[in-house]
């Protein structure tokens, strides 16, 4: 029996590409997915910002809206209207049933402008702050 030779010549054992080509080729499709997961992150964060000042803007414009509309209805016509709606009379006070706050100084200045204290009234009297 023959006993068949390989030439081993074409099975070497050495990779046909160097293995720091490998290393170096896995490096950069790292980076290049680093790059794109940060540049979607990027964009997310940009379209979130866009979003949110517009957001802002309607919020803004809602609140000046709502200013006006508290402005008008406290307004002494508009109260007026709502009492003759609700069919509420109401009449201003007797002079005697006004109670009158003084500002308590304790140094009345020369100006006459001392730094007032804050005063409540209670139903036994009048309390300093």
């Amino acid at each position: 029996m023959m006993k068949i030779r390989k030439n081993r010549k074409k099975f070497s054992r050495e990779a046909a590409i160097p293995a720091p080509f490998f290393i170096v080729l896995g490096g950069a499709i790292v980076v290049a997915f680093a790059y794109l997961w940060l540049d979607l992150r990027c964009e997310a964060v940009g379209h979130r910002l866009s979003q949110l000042d517009v957001q802002k803007a309607e919020l803004q414009r809602q609140i000046k809206q709502e200013r006006s509309r508290w402005e008008s209805a406290k307004s002494f016509t508009q109260i007026e209207k709502l009492l003759q709606r609700h069919h509420l009379t109401m009449t201003w006070p007797d002079e005697r049933n006004i109670i009158r706050i003084r500002l308590a100084t304790d140094e009345p200045s020369s100006a006459g402008t001392a730094a007032p204290r804050k005063q409540y009234a209670r139903a036994a009297g009048v309390a300093h702050d």
